[in-house]
């Protein structure tokens, strides 16, 4: 078993546990996300401390960012559907002390959680 999986198994563990994902969220509502060629990619945490923890190590330019909680089915049913928002990918940082991620895709995520896709995004 890899260590990929590992950390990925774990992280989605704590998720569903907690029920619940942690974003950064900017002072004028926005979310940090990186710009790829088709939509966003989303870093995402599993615990307010991760997601702090790597908030002391990024060197994030400009505004402040702070970390904000998403009920877990709200992001999967509303984020992840929503296209204007065009999440095609999430960075999982399963310790928050590194700016190492595991990259998978909204398909990968959701199947991970026993979802499909919403039928508007297949």
């Amino acid at each position: 078993m890899s260590l990929e999986y590992l950390g990925e198994k774990v992280f989605l563990d704590e998720i569903r546990a907690a029920g619940r994902i942690w974003v950064l969220r900017g002072a004028h509502k926005n979310i940090h996300a990186a710009e790829i060629e088709d939509g966003y990619s989303l870093p995402v945490w599993s615990s307010q401390d991760k997601a702090a923890q790597f908030l002391k190590i990024a060197r994030l330019i400009g505004q402040a960012y702070a970390p904000e909680a998403v009920p877990l089915e709200v992001f999967i049913q509303a984020w992840l559907s929503d296209r204007r928002m065009a999440i095609r990918e999430l960075q999982l940082n399963p310790d928050g002390k590194t700016s190492r991620v595991l990259i998978v895709s909204r398909e990968e995520f959701l199947a991970a959680q026993g979802m499909q896709p919403p039928s508007n995004l297949v």
